[in-house]
Parts: structure tokens; C-alpha cells; sequence
């Protein structure tokens, strides 16, 4: 009877013990939502696919109408960081694994961000940046001189890298969270 008693008293010990390393764990959880919501900024992050025209169109940069696209090595991305204040204000930033964006997709990914979400973002706010590589489909720019080379503009190319920066800007949008942003020299 003593060994029986010995061991309902091991089984109460263990269990009173996970009784209180989950009462600790709660209370340092606890503790840490603070922490995570006393952050004067939102900060979002959004990516999307830009690959585009998989092949049959000239590459973006070289001014080389042999440069043929002629399948996918790694698929391209746009990425979007927002950043916004309790006040409202914010800012977002575009990478894109293409050579540059143009005023044409600035304007046209403008138009759609306005439909969305009124004057939330616009031209002040919105800053989009290309990478420059010379590996992704050409013939997206309105500009003559880069569209030479891939024989005009392919609208394909075009819509797939508007699409994937909106797609971009509204993933990043829906998933604003509190953090924080470190400056380092």
C-alpha cells in the first residue's frame, strides 16, 4: 500500500509541476503582448509572382534580339514593405526582380490602388524599384528605346508585373502587424 501511495504521490507532483510551468509560460506571454503592441509603427510585407512570358520574348536589357526567354530558371518576384503610422500616414516599397519600372506601371498600379483603397496610396507614398536584372521579359515599358529590341510592347509582360505589384501592396497591406524599425550605421 505504501508503494501505491508513493507513486499517486509522484504522479500528483509531475502533474502539479505542469500546473505551474504552464501558469509561468502564461504569465511571461502575458507579459510580452505589451511589448509587441507598445510599437508606434505597422510595418507589412507582401510578394508576388512577376515571372511573366515563360518564353518567345526578349529579355529586358542587353539590347540583344537574340536574348530569348526560353523557359523559367527561378520565377520573379514583387515585394512590398509598408510601413505606417498611428496617425495614418505610411509608405510603401516595392522591389521587383525586373530591370526597372516605368511611369506607365506606376501609373497604371496607381489607378488600381486608388480604386481599392481611395487616396490611401498614392504617387507621395508609393515608390516602386527594380533590381535591373537582365534576366526577365523585356517589352513592358512604354518607353521606344527599351521596347526596340523586344519588337514593341508585350502587353503579357506588362499586365503580369501590374498584377503582381498590386497583389504585392494588398498582401502587405492585410498583414500590417506592430513592429519596429532599427536604423544602423
Amino acid at each position: 500500500m505504501e508503494a501505491s501511495s508513493c507513486l499517486l504521490y509522484q504522479v500528483r507532483g509531475f502533474g502539479s509541476f505542469r500546473i505551474w510551468l504552464c501558469l509561468l509560460l502564461l504569465l511571461v506571454l502575458q507579459n510580452c503582448s505589451p511589448v509587441l503592441s507598445d510599437s508606434p509603427y505597422l510595418v507589412g510585407m507582401g510578394s508576388y509572382d512577376i515571372t511573366g512570358p515563360a518564353a518567345d520574348v526578349n529579355m529586358m536589357g542587353y539590347a540583344n534580339t537574340e536574348q530569348i526567354a526560353s523557359g523559367i530558371h527561378f520565377r520573379l518576384k514583387s515585394r512590398a514593405f509598408i510601413v505606417a503610422e498611428p496617425n495614418g500616414k505610411r509608405v510603401v516599397f516595392v522591389n521587383l526582380d525586373a530591370c526597372m519600372a516605368s511611369q506607365l506601371v506606376n501609373i497604371k498600379v496607381l489607378e488600381r490602388l486608388k480604386a481599392r483603397y481611395g487616396d490611401l496610396y498614392n504617387e507621395n507614398n508609393v515608390a516602386i524599384s527594380g533590381i535591373h536584372t537582365h534576366a526577365g521579359p523585356g517589352g513592358y515599358l512604354q518607353y521606344v528605346v527599351y521596347i526596340v529590341t523586344s519588337l514593341g510592347f508585350v502587353r503579357q509582360s506588362f499586365d503580369v508585373i501590374v498584377d503582381g505589384i498590386e497583389k504585392s501592396i494588398v498582401e502587405a497591406h492585410n498583414n500590417l502587424h506592430p513592429g519596429k524599425i532599427y536604423v544602423n550605421k
